[in-house]
């Protein structure tokens, strides 16, 4: 786990990245990991400029999708790994919803969400 000093700095890179690309590009497509919420000036600098899509799915899924990538640290040594991913989301849901558009990817297959999610970005 990220101990709050490399937290910190993960964060005001995200910001800088995020300054830059606002600043560089007319148009892009960015993927912003979820506690991109946890600073509300970054956060904010998001909402106002860019048109946003919260990506949503059951915590089951969630955890799931993470192992299949072969990204097993959020379960390393932690029993409690699940219920602290449902306490995550169920904290940033309020942020979360402050996007444009929620697409709700639990149950779908890639092409199904894939397909969603274009007819909320196209229309």
């Amino acid at each position: 786990m990220r101990g709050p000093l490399q937290q910190g700095g993960y964060r005001r890179i995200e910001r800088r990245c995020l300054e830059r690309v606002l600043e560089n590009h007319e148009q892009a497509v960015l993927s912003a990991g979820g506690g991109i919420v946890s600073e509300a000036e970054t956060y904010n600098l998001l909402l106002s400029h860019c048109f946003t899509v919260w990506i949503k799915a059951a915590p089951e899924e969630h955890m799931a999708r993470v192992v299949a990538q072969g990204d097993f640290r959020p379960m390393q040594d932690n029993k409690g790994a699940m219920e602290d991913l449902r306490n995550i989301l169920n904290a940033r849901e309020p942020l979360y919803s402050k996007a444009d558009v929620t697409v709700d990817t639990s149950g779908m297959s890639e092409q199904e969400s894939l397909s969603t999610l274009r007819r909320f970005v196209t229309a």
